[in-house]
């Protein structure tokens, strides 16, 4: 008997688990849709990273990198979660796919300093969606030119970071610091709760 509510227990916390990865899921889905498209790069500015930041400091790095799978995995399947209400596998192997894979780095990077108490303050939580922006960048710096390569088209380094990068650092920037203003509100919000 002990043994059977053992087992329901375990699987009561992996439904919720589940869930709760999920209803981040959709969250990062919803942040997807708010997008300012760029005429001089395939890549729009969005919420997405935003989502990102926010997955990796509530579900910690496992839980998260699950909520990301998830999302990418039902994005690839054709359910119109990535930007511009699309879908498919195309979006995927397309020039923003480097950035989508890295949110799996982003989102771990985030949770592990999270478990590690290292974002306890709003500036290390700054610096940290700063950082986890940059590793999100490699990733769809790497992915766009080896995309470009395989077309044989060929760009200078600057033509490069103009397409991927340096129009989304202003925008990421201002991310990180609305990151940082959550982290401080749960902070006095908890302490509110302890008096």
């Amino acid at each position: 008997m002990k043994k059977a509510e053992e087992a329901f227990d375990l699987k009561r916390e992996f439904l919720g688990k589940g869930l709760l990865a999920f209803s981040f899921t959709i969250l990062l889905a919803l942040l997807s849709q708010i997008r300012i498209p760029l005429t001089f790069t395939p890549v729009p500015l969005t919420l997405q990273t935003f989502g990102v930041l926010l997955i990796g400091y509530y579900l910690g790095a496992r839980l998260g990198i699950l909520s990301i799978l998830l999302y990418l995995l039902l994005g690839a399947l054709g359910f119109p979660l990535f930007s511009g209400v699309k879908g498919g596998i195309l979006v995927l192997s397309g020039p923003t796919g480097g950035y989508l894979l890295g949110f799996l780095a982003g989102v771990y990077l985030v949770g592990k300093a999270k478990e590690l108490s290292l974002i306890q303050k709003p500036i290390y939580a700054f610096f940290c969606g700063v950082f986890a922006h940059l590793v999100i960048y490699f990733f769809g710096v790497l992915w766009f030119v080896s995309g470009y390569k395989f077309f044989s088209t060929s760009y200078t380094l600057r033509e490069i970071l103009t397409l991927t990068v340096f129009p989304f650092l202003p925008w990421d920037v201002i991310k990180s610091l609305l990151f940082a203003f959550f982290v401080l509100s749960e902070k006095r919000v908890k302490e509110a709760f302890k008096k």
